[in-house]
């Protein structure tokens, strides 16, 4: 019979859902999991195991103990990317460009960005937002490099910012304190200012007087894939990746970014038909059709607000659906194709592999 093997948990930056992973996998493969430091965070000092499965933050503590255990580790954040570790991590880039993209679709010319610390993950999810957003040629104001915060001041930032106005911020924590300065201020949510969080944490998102749009990235898998390869490692296993990072699996949207910002009244009424109808097949030709106008005046009108063309806004659109179909249901790349507004699967996989840099296959299995 083989051995129990006893891993330790030791998170720096404690997440309930990461630990519901990690406990999934222990439980699969009978690990003896050692929680003990949870309640008052005091390290073992003659702790001997097997294996480590760590979130490592600014704790030097933290550091030395993991460092001089001598046993496999594997780290669950990018905090200490100094540290030569293996590492299961959120894809932060990936989460700061589907901000700027939700953004970007939804028309908004004034966009910014906001946290209220600066860390590894959250600098590494600006500088993505601001690419992609720069892609398009629309500027990232940037609220946090001076006193973040000190409310008063904040709130004075706000109400100077040019209307409508979105901010996407590093996590709901933040979101909730920038919605709850736009109360005090009367600066209305999202119609002044739209609002874009992630963790995607309910118990902060829905208690908002105006709920809070986030974007989804799993924990639980974060942690589960984290004690797979910890596993792997104790078994003298080599591995393929010493960094795997788990992307997000998309946006929930709530109240405080439903909105098109788009202020031209013909071009949002444009937007609201392409969203309610990308799914069939329609082009610029049945689009100046349906509104009665010719299509270099339509075609003039989208990009002069929409900084792209109709057919790419439209793709972005049918993209982005087709990601969560793969994601979270269990249809086939043909049936996806056709719900989304693809006129056959050939066309959609090449247009798919062309945006993302991967087949809807491969990325339905990545997912």
């Amino acid at each position: 019979m083989a051995r129990t093997k006893h891993v330790l948990m030791v998170l720096g930056s404690y997440d309930q859902s990461a630990h519901e992973g990690i406990a999934r996998y222990a439980r699969q493969h009978g690990w003896h999991l050692n929680v003990s430091i949870l309640k008052d965070f005091q390290l073992p000092e003659h702790w001997q195991g097997d294996g480590i499965i760590t979130s490592l933050n600014s704790s030097r503590q933290l550091e030395d103990f993991v460092l001089n255990a001598n046993v496999p580790t594997v780290d669950l954040s990018i905090w200490r990317e100094d540290i030569d570790l293996p590492r299961v991590a959120a894809d932060n880039a990936a989460i700061g460009r589907l901000g700027a993209m939700h953004f970007i679709e939804l028309g908004h010319k004034n966009c910014a960005w906001f946290g209220l610390a600066s860390n590894p993950a959250s600098r590494a999810r600006f500088k993505a937002y601001h690419d992609c957003l720069q892609e398009v040629g629309i500027d990232c104001m940037r609220l946090d490099t001076v006193r973040p915060q000190d409310a008063a001041y904040m709130t004075e930032r706000l109400l100077a910012l040019p209307k409508p106005c979105a901010i996407y911020t590093k996590s709901d924590y933040d979101s909730a304190w920038v919605s709850n300065l736009c109360y005090d201020a009367g600066l209305k949510v999202p119609d002044d200012v739209a609002i874009l969080g992630a963790d995607d944490n309910p118990l902060i998102c829905n208690s908002q007087s105006v709920s809070l749009s986030s974007v989804r990235y799993d924990l639980s898998k974060i942690g589960f894939e984290g004690a797979k390869m910890l596993d792997q490692l104790m078994k003298g296993d080599a591995l393929k990746q010493r960094l795997v990072l788990i992307p997000p699996t998309g946006i929930t949207i709530r109240q405080s970014t439903d909105a098109i910002a788009v202020l031209d009244p013909f071009i949002r009424q444009v937007l609201l038909y392409l969203r309610e109808n990308f799914r069939k097949s329609i082009g610029t030709k049945d689009l100046a059709e349906h509104f009665r106008v010719s299509r270099r005046h339509l075609e003039s009108k989208f990009r002069e607000n929409m900084s792209s063309s109709i057919r790419e806004y439209l793709i972005g659109l049918r993209l982005n659906e087709a990601k969560a179909q793969l994601q979270f249901t269990d249809e086939p790349v043909e049936t996806i194709a056709a719900l989304t507004g693809f006129c056959h699967a050939p066309h959609f996989s090449s247009t798919f592999k062309k945006h993302f840099g991967i087949s809807p296959t491969n990325y339905r299995k990545q997912t």
